[in-house]
């Protein structure tokens, strides 16, 4: 309640707005740090990718869920930092392409540590309401942890293919930011998406752009990959080796047959100042990449990079809108 009046903040009236109210009881209780075996997950894991098993399906979910829980705030916390071109931010920017309106109801679809949510809360205001949906608990917590009480968002566990919790064209907006990319099945999750959106309502989306890179920075990145080749080898057999959404095939056929309108695209670049090894380091060791490699593949990676700094990284986004037709 506020102090003021009495009456319930904006995020426990977000609460009551739900189908299903998560009481604080079944919030997970606090940790002091990551869960006990997400290095041994993460272990079995490399060694079947190292066999060249392909990083896709239930051994790609695993992946993500076991490093997104063992570092659950580096999105956040290494990208939305970042400076971009013509004064992008990682989060901001993505809620302002989406023309949000007081009193919207939105969905963070994957929705990490809350960066997109609190974002959007600010944008819909007291009246409006912001769902943030991610499958990974740990990363739920820090959410919470880091989203003031006045703002009206509620967290809720779950995946983008199953959104079972959410009724049907309940809601104005989808954002999903740096998401698709980890989605196990992304036909059934546009389909999801355009179930609970009202006719009409938007899907704004941030993906990255591996199709944008600038050729120094492909050289470089080239040279990461050169060490998940050899350490983690299946793991080139997922997104890494496709098209940037929307523009693979079979993603483009997934948004005509959810029937989401084509998206419009905007290319934009956060940019990554790496002066010396430890300002590179900071950034790769904290990435689903370097989370593919064991101890030794980390410090052969560390090598790779000392060789490549002073550099400045440009990472390439793709920014897209779509609607549902009505």
């Amino acid at each position: 309640m506020t102090p003021e009046s009495g009456r319930p903040g904006p995020a426990a009236v977000a609460e009551r707005k739900m189908a299903r109210p998560m009481h604080p009881s079944s919030e997970p209780p606090a940790r002091d740090g990551p869960p006990a075996g997400l290095e041994e997950r993460l272990a079995a894991i490399r060694a079947r990718l190292a066999l060249g098993e392909p990083l896709v399906g239930a051994l790609a979910a695993d992946f993500y869920a076991a490093a997104n829980a063992l570092d659950p705030g580096a999105t956040e916390d290494a990208l939305s930092v970042l400076p971009g071109n013509g004064g992008v931010q990682l989060y901001a920017s993505l809620v302002s392409w989406a023309s949000l309106a007081p009193g919207e109801r939105v969905l963070d679809l994957g929705c990490g540590t809350g960066g997109a949510a609190r974002e959007a809360a600010r944008a819909v205001g007291s009246e409006g309401l912001v769902i943030g949906v991610d499958p990974v608990p740990e990363v739920l917590e820090l959410a919470r942890a880091r989203t003031p009480a006045d703002l009206p968002v509620v967290y809720r566990q779950g995946r983008a293919e199953r959104l079972a919790h959410i009724p049907e064209r309940s809601l104005d907006c989808v954002l999903a930011s740096l998401v698709f990319e980890q989605v196990n099945d992304l036909e059934t999750a546009l389909l999801e998406i355009v179930r609970v959106l009202r006719p009409g309502g938007r899907l704004v989306a941030s993906v990255t752009a591996f199709d944008r890179l600038r050729p120094l920075d492909a050289r470089l990145m080239g040279s990461v990959l050169a060490v998940v080749a050899v350490r983690a080898r299946g793991a080139l057999a997922g997104r890494a080796s496709r098209a940037s959404i929307p523009h693979e095939a079979a993603d483009a056929a997934a948004f005509r047959e959810a029937g989401l309108l084509t998206p419009e695209e905007r290319d934009v670049q956060l940019a990554a100042v790496m002066e010396d090894i430890e300002g590179a380091w900071a950034l790769f060791s904290r990435s689903l990449m370097a989370h593919l490699l064991d101890e030794e593949g980390r410090e052969e990676l560390r090598a790779r990079l000392a060789r490549r700094v002073p550099h400045t990284l440009y990472i390439p986004l793709r920014f897209l809108r779509t609607r549902r037709p009505g």
